[in-house]
């Protein structure tokens, strides 16, 4: 089996990455995230094959697995929240709307190259201001896309998800394993 990356220092990512039972090493990217584009779904699928070329380009002997994840809410994208206040703005405009989660994956090998995605809609349900100032406190809000993380506490503000939970989550687990599988076999 082929030497296996992630390049990515985001816990989900590697909480489920090893559920999956993968042996990997991993080395963040450490790229900026530029989120200018018009089109959500191309600026997270440029994002996550930027995250993988950049490690791969200095391992490319290894299978290096990059992603984003990215929340749309009309035309506008919720990336990670610069401080407590633009998270907080974030939860306000989330707030009893439905919005879209786009998670894209890049896989770079010596001899292939995967890029995909997958799009879930999640509806946050109606939120009272001390519930938003309650839970940016607790942190958990400052490095997730669109500023709640549906794997904690985050869940509870969470009514309704359409489409694959890992996918909000940060890596589409079903996809990335079949995926995965058939590259480093």
């Amino acid at each position: 089996m082929r030497l296996l990356i992630l390049a990515s220092a985001s816990k989900r990512r590697v909480e489920l990455l090893r559920m999956l039972g993968f042996k990997f090493l991993v080395i963040p990217s450490g790229i900026e995230e530029n989120l200018s584009g018009s089109n959500p779904l191309l600026v997270a699928r440029r994002l996550a094959y930027e995250k993988s070329f950049s490690v791969w380009k200095d391992y490319k002997y290894a299978t290096v697995i990059g992603a984003d994840t990215l929340v749309v809410i009309g035309s506008q994208v919720l990336g990670k929240p610069k401080d407590e206040n633009s998270a907080k703005e974030m939860l306000k405009t989330l707030s009893g709307k439905w919005h879209k989660v786009i998670t894209a994956v890049s896989i770079i090998s010596p001899k292939r190259r995967v890029l995909f995605h997958d799009t879930a809609w999640v509806k946050i349900r109606e939120l009272r201001e001390e519930e938003i100032e309650n839970y940016v406190k607790t942190g958990e809000p400052m490095d997730k896309a669109g500023a709640y993380a549906v794997q904690g506490f985050g869940a509870t503000l969470i009514e309704r998800i359409r489409g694959d939970f890992y996918t909000v989550m940060g890596l589409p687990v079903s996809k990335t394993y079949r995926i995965l599988k058939d590259v480093l076999d």
